[in-house]
């Protein structure tokens, strides 16, 4: 209902009570109890509907501040996620990289190239470096902590943002795996074969040996894991970023109406 509308209908309730308070004088003087007694129903009850559109103004108030706060909030949701989901990509691009470089470390070795060896040295070094995914915050965890859950009527967005967390957790599990492969196993198969500031492969055998090239392979594996997550990560990002799109755009158009 327009805001207008109810000051018109108010200011209408204000004027007929005016009226209504000097029929009463007018009835009491000439003794007509009986007709006084219904204009005196009559004003009781513009009272009462009086109050009835004040606590009505005072309810649509309060929706429409509680509307604001969930568009707001989604707003929120969406600019976190959308940060996520740069990040993501960044990432995911990045592991694609070393994907790439792995491979072609385990041709060199494969093909047991002594010619590539400086190559294959600066390969052995990007075994590293690793993708590393870092959200923006655990969402729906703060929403829950805060109270602001309660603010999401749409339960989709809910849900999706709940399973959106658990992929995130997915991931980062993947990627604690890959660092623990760099220190667990990397390093000392490396300590010693490369002069880290120079490059210059000190022992060139082991460089060609199957215990590095199965943690090629090894990362290779996991890299390419670590891919099929990220994209499950984005897909799931877009597809929420979609629906909380949906949901603002309702929630401001039903706003605007009001």
């Amino acid at each position: 209902m327009n805001l207008n509308l109810f000051i018109y209908n108010f200011e209408r309730i204000r004027f007929n009570m005016k009226i209504f308070r000097f029929l009463r004088w007018q009835f009491l003087a000439s003794n007509k109890i009986g007709r006084y007694l219904k204009y005196a129903i009559g004003e009781i009850a513009l009272v009462v509907i009086g109050i009835l559109i004040a606590l009505q103004i005072n309810n649509w108030n309060a929706l429409k501040i509680k509307e604001k706060e969930e568009i707001q909030t989604y707003q929120q949701i969406k600019r976190q996620i959308s940060e996520d989901q740069k990040k993501l990509i960044q990432v995911r691009d990045l592991n694609n990289y070393h994907t790439l470089q792995f491979e072609k470390a385990i041709q060199i070795i494969s093909s047991k190239n002594k010619t590539k060896i400086d190559s294959l040295a600066i390969l052995t070094m990007t075994l590293s470096q690793y993708s590393d995914f870092n959200c923006s915050a655990k969402i729906y965890e703060t929403l829950v902590n805060s109270g602001a859950v309660k603010l999401l009527k749409n339960k989709t967005i809910s849900n999706k943002l709940q399973n959106l967390e658990i992929t995130y957790s997915n991931v980062n599990k993947l990627e604690d795996i890959h660092w623990e492969i760099i220190m667990n196993e990397l390093s000392p198969e490396v300590k010693g074969v490369i002069n880290y500031a120079t490059l210059e492969v000190v022992k060139p055998k082991k460089l060609y040996a199957v215990e590095l090239q199965n943690i090629f392979i090894e990362c290779v594996f996991l890299t390419k894991a670590k891919d099929v997550i990220y994209n499950k990560c984005l897909m799931e990002v877009e597809e929420l970023i979609g629906i909380l799109n949906d949901e603002i755009y309702l929630k401001s158009k039903g706003n605007e109406k009001i």
